[in-house]
């Protein structure tokens, strides 16, 4: 979810900056991460899109909705003259936490939401995609730059999704007796993949800047720019192996307060 929960107007956003927005098609970046949406969701059947394993997760049908309600609510209804809602009723079932633009379903309760059906989410998703696509290939030359940023936000808002569709379903599916499998394996776990030797590195403490430095996209909560203090700290040379993950939890490392 986006940290901005009570989008109201584009004039809320800074001026759009950096190669995100400026170098490469705004209209392009659209498909590729609706896309990617879709793409996700395609291993999965309707029931597996239905379901809701517990309150902090949504099923997947709704994200593919809420993402969509996105576009539809802050680019197409207010600056698309003569666009008309898909569906009067989307705009409370898909809300999340934008206070400002009305009440919702309560997030515990999205699982129940057996209608619109996936078919009418899908088709949902097909319109909004038609009406954005077709208005941005029209105007995206001369978009304002408030306007263009509400997209790149919206865009970034559904990358944000797009992970919440794996953990979800992966959480879901774990409550499976038959432990189902969201995708299959595409390698042989057969195949021991060699991993290096982790190493500790040393950093020193001090005064450290930290925030976004105002170049590309960035979420109001990663900024301004600012300093904070840390004290000498070490990194490990390379990231943690599934198998040295899977060691720390088999130790119970959670519980062991030292560790932490």
């Amino acid at each position: 979810m986006s940290s901005r929960h009570d989008l109201e107007t584009s004039a809320d956003f800074p001026e759009r900056n950096g190669s995100t927005l400026l170098g490469e098609s705004l209209r392009q970046r659209y498909l590729d991460v609706r896309g990617m949406t879709e793409t996700l969701a395609r291993p999965l059947n309707a029931e597996d899109c239905q379901i809701q394993s517990m309150p902090d997760a949504s099923p997947v049908k709704w994200h593919l909705a809420h993402t969509t309600w996105f576009f539809e609510t802050f680019v197409l209804t207010p600056h698309l003259p003569g666009y008309q809602t898909f569906h009067p009723s989307f705009n409370y079932l898909f809300n999340s936490y934008y206070n400002a633009v009305g009440p919702r379903v309560p997030r515990p309760r999205r699982g129940l939401m057996t209608r619109p059906d996936l078919d009418e989410v899908y088709a949902y998703r097909a319109a909004v995609d038609y009406a954005m696509t077709t208005w941005l290939e029209s105007v995206e030359d001369r978009l304002e730059d408030s306007l263009a940023f509400v997209i790149e936000l919206g865009l970034n808002h559904e990358q944000q999704h797009q992970e919440l569709i794996l953990t979800d379903i992966k959480h879901a599916f774990a409550q499976n007796p038959l432990r189902p499998i969201y995708r299959p394996r595409e390698f042989s776990t057969d195949i021991d993949v060699p991993v290096s030797t982790m190493e500790w590195r040393e950093y020193s403490g001090g005064l450290h800047s930290i925030g976004s430095e105002g170049s590309g996209f960035a979420f109001d909560n990663e900024g301004p720019r600012h300093r904070v203090y840390l004290r000498d700290f070490l990194l490990a040379s390379r990231w943690v192996s599934v198998g040295e993950y899977r060691q720390f939890m088999e130790e119970k490392g959670y519980a062991r307060p030292e560790l932490w």
